[in-house]
């Protein structure tokens, strides 16, 4: 397999020469977000801004700025017409704040990762993470750090939510989602189906950041929270659900860890429910498969991506009759479960 846009089997010289500047292309993004460019444009009006404008508003000299919008308008993120610099429309959807689906917390958040990319070979030699948070880190940084990663995913899940929504033409009920983070997954299938309410389930300390994001939308009266650790052998539930959602949790731990989870979510799944696992899986877009696995490898204690026919296998030891795995137009994929095939026959899966 090969990365996307690239061949090495007709131009290996160039490929590996574009491998090892890739970091140059994100870098430029990155320092975009940070500079706060895209939102400054924005902020000049419909008609752009000049590189006369931009320059002090930045607090950036002329000419240096100058070449940096050239390399974003050659990377197609700003448009230009004579002097004056406007947003594109990949732009003003993902890297403007007031979108809907703006995407800028969690592209900075890939930033960060960059620490732990640096260990890679001191963590092959190790055999697992090396990088770790000091002992002495304060609960308040640990709060900060909690509330950047969990608007980061919130970003991601956004996205991926509208795709997850399309395979159900109806649904009420309630539902499960389980290691929420943000709450998105849930709050689209809120926003598509009024008759249904959902508890979103996470560790104690994750749990405030959800409320504060949820407490923003339409839906925080159709919202229970539910603190629990999804490792412990009982969650604390007392009902079951139409939809159980499982949404980027399966890469996070391993093996044992996956198998007890999936166990303690299918008890809870109510006969006419259906289990959603959206993820990360070998078979769809190997290569962002393969580096989302060794950021895994880099970043938990045995975090790891499966196989689609892994996660498939271990949903019928529980006698669920599955989809096949569904790709998505992005980088993840799904896998539906129901105790029978009727009820997965009421999901758009052709």
């Amino acid at each position: 397999m090969v990365m996307k846009g690239y061949d090495p089997r007709t131009n290996g010289g160039q490929y590996l020469e574009d491998l090892a500047t890739a970091y140059w292309v994100s870098d430029a993004l990155f320092t975009a977000l940070e500079m706060d460019l895209f939102q400054t444009i924005d902020d000049f009006g419909i008609r752009g801004a000049s590189l006369v404008e931009l320059a002090p508003t930045l607090n950036a000299n002329e000419s240096a700025l100058g070449r940096y919008l050239a390399l974003l308008s050659s990377l197609g993120l700003l448009g230009q017409h004579q002097n004056i610099y406007y947003n594109q429309l990949i732009t003003k959807e993902y890297l403007l704040k007031a979108s809907p689906l703006y995407q800028g917390d969690s592209l900075l958040w890939r930033k960060n990762l960059s620490d732990d990319w640096n260990t890679l070979k001191a963590s092959l030699t190790a055999g697992g993470r090396v990088n770790f948070l000091s002992d002495d880190v304060s609960e308040d940084e640990l709060n900060r750090r909690r509330a950047k990663y969990i608007r980061a995913m919130d970003n991601v899940a956004k996205l991926k939510a509208r795709d997850c929504i399309t395979f159900f033409t109806e649904l009420s009920g309630a539902i499960l989602d389980v290691g929420t983070g943000s709450g998105a997954m849930a709050l689209a299938f809120l926003e598509a189906f009024p008759n249904t309410d959902a508890t979103l389930l996470d560790i104690e300390q994750m749990l405030p950041q959800t409320q504060k994001l949820v407490a923003a939308t339409a839906f925080a009266d159709r919202v229970c929270y539910h603190p629990a650790n999804i490792l412990e052998p009982e969650w604390g539930l007392t009902q079951k659900y139409r939809l159980i959602i499982l949404s980027n949790i399966v890469h996070a731990y391993a093996e044992a860890e996956n198998e007890q989870v999936l166990k303690i979510a299918v008890s809870h799944l109510s006969d006419d429910g259906i289990i959603l696992i959206h993820d990360f899986f070998n078979e769809h877009d190997p290569v962002k498969a393969h580096l989302s696995d060794i950021n895994m490898f880099l970043n938990t204690y045995n975090g790891k991506v499966f196989s689609g026919a892994w996660v498939i296998a271990e949903l019928e030891k529980h006698d669920l009759v599955t989809s096949p795995l569904m790709p998505l137009a992005t980088d993840t994929a799904l896998i539906f479960a129901a105790r029978t095939q009727s009820v997965l026959e009421r999901l758009c899966l052709k």
